[in-house]
């Protein structure tokens, strides 16, 4: 059974129309009781752009939000994000959080390394943007070691896809359509053009992880391709990139303030 169908299959035998989490896939049976569906891409470590974005949004309970993931590195404040992201689902019952790619490069460094130890330069997260990522988490142990604690907590807990109904997919990088779930936990954090070559269904799937500046560098809101795509990653470590929201239904976006720079990577 593929990954579709299984989604379809769980949305079947769900009774209570509560939202579900079968380890990491969370099941939302009734989207259309929310007012709205929002999706927020990569933020990569940009605590300020996420700050000008959120009161543009003005969120409320009735709504169903969903990040997609790469909340750290490239920007000096993945810390500060991780915390305002735990906040936020801690506050609201309808906020879900996915994982990205960047938060199993550092879970994976935390397996054999200590945050009191110095960095290995040699592991591929220390090379992929995470030292201010790092710099900022010892920061955070330094001062609160309980809190840094709860922020590893957090990112172990997060989720790889959410359905919505059978209308929407929501995930950090794509899926193959013709694999299981289970076959593919890890790739949903990495794919790129094989993702958008080999998808041709109908539920929307809603991602991240690929900057619409890939396919243009004049791009700066998501894009919707043909084949059901919507890409949200709006380049946010860019010096013109922005955080993005969107209302996966009328396609409506809120970006962060154009005027706020990037929080540029430390040496």
């Amino acid at each position: 059974m593929n990954i579709l169908e299984e989604i379809r299959q769980k949305q079947k035998h769900i009774q209570d129309g509560r939202i579900q989490n079968d380890d990491g896939l969370v099941l939302i049976p009734a989207p259309e009781r929310f007012r709205r569906l929002l999706a927020i891409g990569d933020i990569h470590g940009n605590w300020h752009r996420l700050l000008s974005l959120w009161p543009q949004i003005q969120y409320q309970d009735d709504d169903l939000l969903v990040f997609l993931g790469d909340y750290i590195d490239r920007g000096t404040h993945g810390a500060e994000v991780l915390q305002l992201v735990m906040e936020l689902i801690e506050k609201h019952p309808h906020i879900i959080a996915l994982t990205g790619n960047h938060e199993a490069m550092m879970l994976h460094y935390f397996q054999n390394h200590s945050i009191r130890e110095p960095m290995d330069l040699s592991h591929g997260w220390l090379r992929s943007g995470g030292q201010p990522t790092f710099r900022g988490l010892r920061r955070l142990y330094e001062v609160d070691c309980g809190r840094y604690h709860a922020v590893l907590e957090f990112l172990l807990s997060l989720n790889h896809l959410a359905a919505a109904g059978t209308d929407f997919i929501f995930t950090h990088a794509g899926f193959y359509p013709e694999q299981s779930y289970e076959e593919q936990v890890d790739d949903m954090l990495w794919l790129r053009t094989e993702f958008y070559e080999d998808y041709a269904s109908r539920p929307r799937v809603i991602i991240g992880h690929t900057p619409v500046q890939y396919f243009s560098s004049e791009h700066t809101a998501p894009l919707l391709f043909k084949n059901h795509i919507l890409d949200c990653d709006t380049g946010s470590f860019l010096p013109d990139g922005r955080v993005s929201c969107i209302d996966v239904r009328k396609l409506q976006c809120w970006q962060s303030h154009p005027g706020i720079p990037p929080d540029a990577p430390s040496t």
